[in-house]
């Protein structure tokens, strides 16, 4: 990714949970020092690598000091992005059988508080991003702002600007001037 110019600099590693027992518990063969170790190697190597994530809260057993686990991961991290989700039986997993269910209740606010958590970290990350000027391949028209279009940076942020849709495909160097928890506004380099 470091050396490769038609590479971006977005990775996706699904967390899963900031506890190991948890992880253990849902298979998934590491530990949170080993995947924060991971993350640590990604940001040494590409400085400004967008991180996102997956989180399931809630898992079977899942105990109040094992969240509080995931949420200081989220904190110590800091994301650019992350599907959140509550732990939901699929039938045909092992863990539809394991004992200790998480009341739903309890699974629903452990996740309106990790969302409000990374909801915070995701605006401060891309404020960082305001008076920057970022590649951005045009993805056509925003739906939603006449007049303007939208693409991805290197990061995967979605940009938003005005254009004309026949940019569609092409790479554009974009100033952000506004931000948001899903992205940016901003304007196309030579254009006032």
């Amino acid at each position: 990714m470091r050396d490769s110019p038609t590479v971006c600099e977005h990775l996706h590693l699904p967390i899963q949970s900031g506890d190991d027992r948890v992880l253990a518990r849902m298979g998934r063969g590491y530990t949170y020092a080993h995947y924060r170790s991971l993350i640590a190697a990604a940001r040494e190597w590409i400085p400004h690598i967008a991180i996102s994530t997956d989180v399931m809260v809630g898992f079977p057993g899942e105990t109040e000091e094992q969240f509080r686990h995931t949420r200081s991961a989220f904190e110590e991290i800091r994301f650019d992005q992350a599907f959140m989700f509550k732990y939901n039986d699929r039938p045909g997993t092992a863990a539809t059988q394991m004992p200790d269910k998480v009341p739903e209740d309890v699974k629903q606010q452990r996740l309106e508080e990790l969302v409000v958590l990374q909801n915070g970290i995701g605006r401060e990350i891309n404020r960082q991003q305001l008076g920057q000027t970022s590649e951005v391949l045009v993805e056509g028209p925003d739906p939603k702002s006449p007049g303007k279009i939208r693409g991805r940076t290197r990061t995967n942020k979605l940009m938003i600007f005005p254009g004309d849709e026949r940019l569609t495909g092409q790479l554009v160097q974009v100033r952000a001037n506004k931000a948001y928890l899903w992205g940016c506004v901003g304007q196309a380099s030579g254009e006032s």
